[in-house]
């Protein structure tokens, strides 16, 4: 049973080894400027689905992940609105308005191909976001949703990169439909 440990932990050590030695794995850290673009609709008042909302918000992205090899890489967002929406609309003689937020967590797989200094991605995963509009959803609303996207990244060097990405942040199916998605502009830096 010792000799199965032994050989257990020494398999982990090698494995742990080179997967440090090789140059395209690592942690990395970046940001990036967001324009989300969110649009609200509303079901179930006795009209068809209203349009209430389809408007562009400024916002911050912070991103983490970490490459695990050279075609597969994890990661993790964080997006938050820097500007609000207020917004006006009327529905069956029911006017609704206020101001309207989001900010999300999203986490996911990101397979990859480098081409030379630049690399296409795609993301596949899922976003928890927490939409904030007053007067509208009562408060807050907390989803969690199905998240892709895609984009492609410069590699200025080994360890700097500008990247351009869309993502779809998810759809939620609730009385207030919200759909939030994001075009990203950003840079990264690989440890």
């Amino acid at each position: 049973m010792k000799k199965l440990i032994s050989l257990a932990l020494i398999g982990a050590t090698l494995g742990s080894v080179s997967l440090i030695a090789d140059e395209n794995n690592g942690l990395y850290v970046g940001g990036a400027y967001a324009s989300t673009n969110i649009e609200l609709s509303v079901d179930g008042l006795g009209v068809a689905t209203q349009n209430m909302l389809d408007a562009s918000s400024d916002s911050v992205m912070l991103l983490a992940g970490y490459n695990i090899s050279k075609n597969l890489g994890v990661e993790g967002r964080y997006y938050l609105n820097a500007s609000e929406i207020a917004f006006d609309s009327k529905t069956k003689n029911t006017i609704f308005s206020g101001t309207y937020k989001a900010e999300t967590i999203a986490f996911y797989t990101k397979p990859k191909y480098e081409m030379g200094i630049f690399t296409l991605y795609g993301l596949l995963g899922v976003s928890f976001n927490n939409y904030t509009a007053n007067r509208l959803l009562g408060g807050n609303s907390d989803d969690a949703l199905f998240s892709w996207g895609g984009g492609a990244k410069f590699n200025v060097t080994k360890s700097l990169g500008l990247f351009v990405d869309y993502t779809d942040l998810g759809k939620s199916d609730t009385l207030v439909n919200t759909n939030l998605s994001s075009w990203n502009l950003g840079v990264s830096f690989q440890f």
